[in-house]
């Protein structure tokens, strides 16, 4: 599960490597309770369209870090990447209790691969 000290780039890239292998275990791990009330807002009532709870097979993922923030936590932008498009998500890193959890998230882009004619 989530393991103690390290660096927040450490533990995203845990938990980028978990979203695309699909380790709820670990996820889990890494994220609080205010984060994951966070992701189910994200999820579409009608379930129609390109949206995070329906990417297929996450084929690759880009991280971008942006360092500390006011508030102590590390922001970071995960890109991810599937058939259907990309989807790129700002994560908010905290110490909490001596490991790195995501403490909030946020839906920054959401983009479709174009249909090919």
């Amino acid at each position: 599960m989530t393991q103690g000290s390290g660096t927040a780039r450490e533990a995203m890239e845990r938990t980028a490597q978990a979203v695309m292998t699909g380790n709820l275990a670990q996820l889990m791990g890494d994220i609080t309770p205010e984060a994951l009330a966070q992701v189910m807002q994200l999820v579409p009532q009608g379930g129609a369209g390109l949206s995070l709870a329906n990417m297929p097979n996450i084929s690759g993922y880009q991280l971008l870090q942006f360092g500390p923030q006011e508030d102590g936590g590390e922001l970071f932008h995960a890109t991810f990447e599937s058939s259907l498009g990309k989807a790129t998500l700002g994560l908010v890193w905290k110490q909490v209790m001596g490991q790195w959890k995501i403490a909030s998230l946020a839906l920054v882009n959401l983009e479709p691969t174009p249909e090919t004619p």
